[in-house]
């Protein structure tokens, strides 16, 4: 299996720290991913060769609301619209869904006063409930989410997949299609948090007190975590067959 992992972290110790979790939660070996940093490395279409699955990962230095990086934005578009065109599987996650949503027609919106950081609950909608990757996921589970960025409009054709109480869409895809923009990060933990929130405390002036009430919050998110193995395990089969369980479900919707 062959992943192209997009990150738009340039800071290289949080990049490689996403990294590490990405490869711990997909349970696949490092040498099957290719890392390319947007901030240094221009994300050209020869990189899709052979490649069966991108991964766009978060950023915490970035807002798309703001207009940030579009010189990245322009590197990425041609990417993100050649993948969709050739049925490539696809996962963004937080900075990587609100990326794709933008790129694709979808709007993104900066709403500080709903602004989720730490551990929350997300509600699968109606048509979350049958789509072949989030089918195996109880009604209400629990994820780790840092943003202020929300995904307000989605792209034409795109269908709600999940919500939380303050962020109405933390997820969508395309019907039929292994294309999936999740606004939580499947890849945290509670030590993954705290790595970054600890990591950030200086430059963010986050008191100790509010690390402290942060952290007492926090709870773990298995069935969240087991996200990322799963989008690998049902839409990059060996024989890049898609399984007959999900052509069966994409056939319902």
């Amino acid at each position: 299996m062959k992943i192209l992992l997009l990150q738009f972290r340039p800071d290289q110790t949080i990049a490689q720290h996403e990294f590490d979790l990405i490869l711990k939660y997909s349970d696949r070996p490092e040498s099957d991913f290719v890392r390319v940093d947007t901030t240094r490395q221009e994300a050209s279409l020869n990189l899709l060769d052979g490649i069966d699955a991108l991964i766009l990962g978060g950023s915490g230095d970035y807002l798309i609301s703001r207009g940030d990086i579009p010189e990245i934005l322009v590197s990425v578009t041609p990417l993100i619209e050649e993948v969709r065109r050739r049925k490539i599987p696809t996962l963004g996650i937080c900075f990587g869904a609100q990326i794709i949503t933008h790129v694709l027609g979808g709007r993104v919106e900066n709403d500080e006063s709903r602004a989720e950081v730490g551990t929350f609950v997300v509600t699968k909608s109606e048509v979350g409930d049958q789509d072949p990757l989030f089918a195996f996921l109880p009604k209400q589970f629990d994820v780790q989410l840092g943003h202020k960025d929300h995904l307000t409009v989605l792209p034409d054709g795109a269908v709600h997949l999940a919500s939380s109480d303050r962020s109405w869409n933390q997820a969508w895809s395309f019907p039929n299609e292994p294309f999936y923009a999740l606004t939580f990060h499947p890849e945290l933990d509670i030590e993954g948090t705290m790595y970054r929130v600890n990591y950030y405390a200086q430059e963010y002036k986050i008191t100790p007190e509010t690390i402290s009430t942060l952290r007492e919050s926090l709870r773990e998110s298995p069935e969240a975590n087991e996200m990322i193995k799963k989008f690998l395990s049902t839409f990059c089969a060996v024989d890049k067959t898609v399984d007959k369980d999900v052509e069966e479900s994409w056939k319902t919707q």
